[in-house]
């Protein structure tokens, strides 16, 4: 749990762990977060909550386990909260620093019963956030997935996300000031991972498709070529050629156009 320190450089900020309902959507979320932050609510209280303090028990041993794999003590800033150099409003709680990499290292404890695609999207919030208020270009995501090991995938910054989520803070923020409950505003696409791999052998759809595809190459083929061949026979000063059931015109500028005569 955070400690008392911890939840004092937090206090009246918008931190990692709370920016994610600002992107979501999420509309009782946010109107939550809103009481919270003017003093009408008290916060969430997670005490009782499994997976939470399973997360809190088990991330010493996670941040253990990054640096024993890369066989070199690489990481610091434990707990430390990090103030936005720009937004006094903004900061976030670093579970720990790869100084190697210069980037966060944010450590989850999942049941293991989903991808870890999905993982990755519920965390994207929080990991963009970490990246805007450190500067970092990449974030370390450790997850313990059900009693495996932990898999680390880097996750890139996304700058447009990040310029987003910044401005719908400042407008969370202004509201907050002003004790103006905030406009829900809609879901925000989450950073694409351009780098994953689908296996489609079981779609249907896909599958009509590519046979399809592969029963019409050379068809395609064979008409572009006798398109350029028909092209090429039209005279100069012909404004149209037709016969055989097709028609080549010549528009204003000269561009010529095939298609079945009518």
């Amino acid at each position: 749990m955070l400690t008392k320190t911890q939840l004092e450089a937090r206090e009246g900020k918008l931190t990692a762990s709370r920016i994610a309902v600002l992107m979501n959507g999420d509309a009782a979320g946010i109107l939550r977060l809103y009481k919270e932050m003017i003093g009408e609510e008290q916060p969430e209280d997670l005490s009782a909550v499994w997976p939470v303090q399973l997360g809190t028990v088990t991330e010493a041993l996670n941040l253990h386990w990054y640096e024993m794999k890369a066989a070199v003590e690489i990481v610091t800033r434990q707990g430390k909260v990090v103030q936005h150099p720009q937004h006094e409003w903004a900061a976030c709680t670093l579970d720990g620093w790869d100084k190697a990499l210069d980037c966060p290292i944010e450590c989850k404890h999942v049941g293991g019963r989903e991808p870890l695609e999905v993982v990755i999207d519920r965390y994207q919030p929080q990991m963009q956030w970490q990246m805007e208020c450190t500067g970092a270009k990449q974030c370390a995501l450790s997850v313990i997935m059900g009693a495996n090991a932990p898999v680390v995938e880097y996750i890139e910054r996304d700058a447009t996300y990040a310029a987003e989520m910044v401005k719908r803070g400042r407008q969370f923020m202004v509201c907050v000031a002003a004790r103006i409950p905030p406009v829900v505003l809609d879901a925000v696409p989450l950073p694409a991972d351009a780098s994953k791999i689908y296996e489609m052998e079981g779609n249907n759809a896909w599958s009509a498709a590519a046979a399809d595809w592969l029963d019409t190459r050379e068809a395609k083929a064979k008409n572009a070529e006798a398109e350029k061949i028909l092209k090429a026979m039209v005279p100069a000063d012909a404004k149209k050629c037709h016969g055989h059931a097709i028609q080549i015109t010549r528009d204003r500028a000269g561009r010529l156009s095939l298609r079945e005569a009518t």
